[in-house]
């Protein structure tokens, strides 16, 4: 199988998509994020020059291999209403979530461009992006996700590159400790009764990178026990 490269491999789904493509065989996986057992230590909310961030893309464009399977799962969820940001709150999610993310586009379309090779790229984006949210910082950044990946996906399938999202509802993950003692309300709200499991988003983005049919291109497949049904 392909090699793959997984960004935010640290975090709870991140972990579960390098076991899963593992497990199938893949032949490499590499993995960044800022913090964990990785391959490249990188702060994709870090867009200065000569951040770390900057420099390994930096390296894309210098020709460094990019693999065949991409999967960007990078995410902070601080979970506050918009009139507790202040202006750096706000440039932390935004950039964390949807800037390194148009930073990495912007090097792996470059490479599309160079090489057309086939490849395919998962998103991993959020059922705010849909409902709103509690934090509309958050909902926006997720939004703004599923737009670029939809832009990716007409712009640049004709060069090969199949670019999906899955939309995950509430996740048991570190991330969702941030509910606290609300998590019981909102898992009455979710017609299966329970958050998602990690591996069950785990193995759909497996899925999509490995087995869907290529005019499965531009989807948001929502993984949300029933709560969008859309």
């Amino acid at each position: 199988m392909s090699s793959a490269l997984v960004l935010g491999a640290n975090g709870g789904v991140g972990r579960e998509v390098v076991a899963q493509l593992t497990a199938a065989g893949c032949a490499q996986v590499v993995t960044a994020d800022r913090t964990g057992d990785v391959d490249h230590r990188v702060d994709v909310a870090d867009s200065t020059e000569g951040s770390g961030y900057s420099r390994w893309l930096a390296g894309l464009d210098r020709g460094e291999p990019v693999p065949d399977l991409l999967v960007w799962s990078v995410g902070v969820y601080p979970r506050v209403p918009p009139h507790a940001y202040g202006a750096g709150e706000l440039r932390a999610v935004l950039d964390s979530n949807l800037t390194g993310f148009l930073m990495f586009v912007g090097a792996l379309t470059r490479a599309q461009r160079r090489d057309q090779r086939q490849r395919r790229l998962v998103v991993v984006g959020s059922q705010a992006a849909a409902t709103g949210g509690t934090d509309a910082v958050y909902a926006a950044s997720k939004a703004g996700l599923t737009a670029a990946m939809k832009s990716l996906a007409r712009e640049y399938s004709s060069l090969r590159l199949i670019a999906n999202c899955v939309s995950p509802g509430p996740t048991d993950t570190p991330m969702a400790a941030v509910m606290g003692d609300r998590r019981a309300h909102y898992e009455k709200t979710i017609p299966l009764g329970r958050f998602n499991r990690a591996a069950e988003v785990a193995q759909v983005v497996v899925w999509l990178l490995t087995q869907a049919p290529e005019a499965v291109l531009g989807a948001v497949i929502d993984i949300d026990g029933g709560l969008v049904r859309r």
